[in-house]
């Protein structure tokens, strides 16, 4: 898209925008924030970074929600 599409923002300004999808170049920790994961966790499934070729059950909201509940995050982190 080269023409540029005029757009309201949310504070009531319309601004001209032009929308483009490119690579983005990041390193693995910049990756592991931008994918809101646990470093080492398969973003998909619950295999172990050890053991990613092994079949497993896909991740839910459910699980993630009850590892927040139980205040484990930060020993999480850290494993």
């Amino acid at each position: 898209m080269t023409k540029p599409e005029v757009v309201r923002f949310g504070d009531g300004h319309y601004r001209r925008v032009v929308y483009g999808v490119g690579p983005y170049i990041a390193d693995y920790e910049e990756q592991v924030l931008l994918a809101c994961i646990v470093r080492g966790w398969c973003p998909r499934c619950m295999s172990h970074r050890s053991k990613l070729d092994v079949k497993s059950l896909c991740r839910c909201r459910d699980h993630t929600e009850a590892l927040i509940e139980e205040g484990t995050d930060g020993v999480l982190w850290d494993e």
